[in-house]
């Protein structure tokens, strides 16, 4: 009778520690990765026609976020001075356009 009440706690010690086991997500499935952020070299475009359009120079003109839309193109916010813009840049590199983003 002991052996058979060691041999179940052993069996129900087992389940719980296997039921506890949960696999870690991939990268390519984690929530923050569910957007597609633009290249590099399009968001440094961006950030350059930003520069040449409002005045800034190329050290303060930084990219802060972007996204993949539509059409193969992407959308960049830019903060130059304080102030945002946003950039539509299609995958050749050519801006659509470059807007200040009114606060």
């Amino acid at each position: 009778m002991f052996k058979k009440l060691i041999a179940g706690v052993v069996v129900l010690a087992c389940i719980s520690a296997f039921t506890g086991c949960v696999s870690s997500p991939t990268p390519d499935n984690m929530a923050r990765n569910t957007m597609q952020t633009a290249p590099a070299d399009l968001q440094l475009a961006c950030a350059s026609a930003a520069t040449a359009k409002f005045g800034a120079d190329h050290a303060n003109a930084l990219p802060v976020s972007s996204s993949a839309v539509e059409g193969g193109k992407y959308q960049i916010i830019i903060e130059a001075k304080g102030q945002r813009s946003t950039c539509l840049i299609d995958t050749t590199g050519t801006v659509l356009s470059l807007e200040k983003i009114s606060t």
